[in-house]
């Protein structure tokens, strides 16, 4: 009799607290219809702050703060540059003023290139430099009239080249088709290359980056984005000094024009 009792005062219980929760009956002990939405936004110190969502949209801003937290925990490879001379040590204080520890990123030299000219000038007169133009296009080379730089106008480019040694060899093959006035003028000399990057940078360390001041309004980007920018560049300097190189070993011209070009 008495478990049958207890049995039958939990089946009470139970009914009682399902219709509070109902709202059937009035609150019970803060239980029921004052407990459930929007009552209990109500009750809230800031209701203002709370806001309902449905749960498709609950479950997308969950997803949402999941994938930011990750991103930030992730580590990517950054990187600036390359700079030359005095960029790259202004560069490399940045860094250190910065607070980023040495061990958190590298400084990758490299030799980069010079600008070297096959120069022909300076002229006296406009009339004379339009003479030696004519005189070299006979002998079929590439040739044009220099704009820059102007202490060396007015005068005559034949190609510029990343070296001293491609620039020499270039000029000599123009010896052998008849070019006699032409030499090798250094435009600017070698300057060592400097690229800054940091393997494993974590979110925290991505957002100082971001604020970092560099020279020239550099920034940090993904490994091989600046790097690949720098080697497209060099790459159209390589495939002028290419062109160059084919129009200097162009078959020869008649020996009459050559003779003419090189008086």
């Amino acid at each position: 009799m008495m478990l049958k009792a207890l049995l039958l005062l939990l089946l009470l219980a139970n009914a009682l607290l399902l219709a509070a929760n109902l709202g059937v009956l009035p609150p019970l002990a803060g239980l029921g219809a004052a407990q459930r939405e929007p009552e209990r936004v109500q009750r809230q110190q800031q209701p203002e702050l709370l806001q309902l969502l449905p749960a498709e949209a609950a479950s997308a801003a969950l997803r949402e703060a999941a994938a930011s937290a990750a991103e930030s925990r992730a580590s990517v490879c950054l990187e600036a540059g390359p700079f030359a001379g005095a960029d790259a040590e202004t560069a490399e204080r940045a860094l250190r003023e910065a607070g980023i520890a040495g061990t958190a990123w590298q400084a990758i030299r490299a030799e980069g290139n010079g600008d070297y000219l096959i120069y022909m000038g300076r002229y006296t007169d406009r009339e004379l430099l339009l003479k030696k133009l004519e005189q070299v296009q006979r002998l079929r080379l590439e040739v044009e009239e220099l704009r820059e730089p102007a202490e060396l106008r007015p005068g005559l480019s034949l190609g510029r080249y990343a070296s001293q040694a491609a620039a020499d060899a270039a000029l000599a093959r123009m010896a052998q088709r008849g070019l006699r006035s032409a030499k090798v003028v250094e435009l600017a000399k070698p300057q060592s290359q400097t690229l800054l990057r940091l393997p494993a940078a974590d979110g925290v360390l991505r957002a100082r980056l971001a604020g970092l001041a560099l020279p020239k309004g550099s920034h940090f980007a993904p490994c091989g984005v600046e790097g690949a920018a720098a080697a497209a560049s060099a790459a159209a300097r390589a495939d002028q000094a290419d062109q160059a190189d084919r129009a200097a070993s162009a078959p020869a011209a008649p020996a009459t024009q050559a003779s003419s070009a090189s008086r």
